[in-house]
């Protein structure tokens, strides 16, 4: 009876224990070269890999780069790489050759792991130097990469960031910082409408030009298609004066004509006659020369100044291999328009963020990242 006893609590301490077992990690490497290589090829990734175990991390990445100009398309190898410059902390390179090894195969869950966690990495960083712009583009990178209920954890991250950023707009005060963040995250949750009604409120307003009142007391403005308002003369109008008054066009054919002698000139005024009246000044030109100088005036006013603008610095493309994407707007979930071969250079017209904005093709305009771009002269 005692051994039946003791064999049950044996067996009971065997089960605690068989699910208190942590799961071991995955291991982060690819261990083994592809079988199609040559002997020398493999020798070299087995050599490689060897110096990256041994924590001989700078000859690991040198010997992983000649392997891979070999062997371009070498998923294995890129991820490597990756975790020769992840333990190096050199964050950057990490995610350059994680990013390559996953784009040549998608699925492969070892790639992705280890590029969510030097993702994760460099979020950490970016976060304790307060530099949340950068760390919100690395943010949604690793969303695209999660599933739920991670992908959830990453935007209420992503949220704690815009709200920080924010306070940092309002502390300015200002109406391009406003601006830039609306630019930046137009559907962050209640600081984008914030932003969008301080802009409205710290915008200045154009002025709102008064109406005029006509003879019969209407009210009427240039842009009604009426008639401007023309001040009356303190006299009596002549019958012999016309009704219509002289437009500025009519005055400048007149002026370009040759002199007309008195009489020429008398005739073409009075066809009929000149009537019996006192030869005195007419008193009604004055007020056509103020319209029309008036309207000269604002003619003058209305034509807008044309500002050209043009690139002044260039951006090279610093992809390892592959070409790097354009993106319609400075989002990773923006609509892909186009991809550059590495090497390229392209005209800088403006930076937000973590992007650049550049021409790809005359007269059309993009998005790249600054992970893998830099400016040049």
């Amino acid at each position: 009876m005692k051994k039946l006893l003791l064999s049950h609590l044996l067996l009971g301490i065997f089960m605690v224990g068989a699910c208190a077992t942590v799961p071991r990690p995955t291991n982060p490497y690819f261990e083994m070269p592809p079988d199609h290589l040559l002997q020398a090829e493999r020798e070299l990734f087995s050599l490689a890999l060897q110096q990256q175990k041994s924590n001989k991390l700078e000859s690991s990445v040198e010997l992983w780069k000649r392997f891979l100009a070999n062997n371009p398309r070498s998923f294995r190898g890129y991820n490597n790489l990756g975790m020769a410059h992840y333990t190096n902390d050199q964050l950057s390179p990490a995610i350059s050759a994680f990013e390559t090894g996953l784009a040549l195969e998608t699925f492969d869950h070892k790639i992705r792991d280890n590029l969510k966690r030097t993702l994760k990495f460099q979020v950490t960083l970016l976060r304790e130097n307060k530099d949340y712009d950068a760390a919100i583009h690395f943010l949604k990178r690793i969303s695209e990469l999660s599933e739920e209920p991670e992908k959830e954890k990453v935007a209420l991250e992503i949220e704690t960031m815009e709200d920080r950023i924010f306070e940092q707009v309002k502390r300015s005060n200002t109406l391009e910082d406003y601006e830039i963040f609306l630019a930046r995250y137009p559907n962050s949750p209640k600081n984008s409408d914030e932003a969008r009604r301080q802009i409205t409120r710290m915008r200045p307003q154009a002025p709102v030009e008064m109406p005029t009142m006509a003879e019969d007391g209407m009210s009427s403005s240039p842009d009604m298609g009426l008639n401007p308002f023309v001040p009356e003369s303190m006299e009596t109008p002549r019958s012999s004066m016309p009704d219509t008054v002289i437009s500025e066009d009519t005055i400048e054919i007149v002026a370009a004509e040759k002199p007309r002698s008195e009489e020429m000139q008398k005739a073409d005024e009075f066809p009929e006659g000149e009537p019996m009246l006192d030869p005195e000044p007419d008193i009604m030109d004055e007020p056509s020369a103020i319209k029309m100088k008036m309207s000269k005036e604002k003619s003058a006013m209305k034509k807008p100044a044309v500002k050209a603008t043009a690139p002044v610095m260039k951006v090279k493309i610093t992809t390892k291999t592959t070409p790097l994407r354009v993106r319609a707007d400075p989002s990773s979930k923006a609509e892909v328009v186009a991809q550059l071969p590495t090497a390229t250079i392209v005209p800088l017209f403006q930076e937000t963020g973590q992007w650049y904005q550049i021409e790809y093709l005359p007269g059309k305009k993009g998005w790249i990242s600054k992970t893998y771009s830099k400016k040049v002269n």
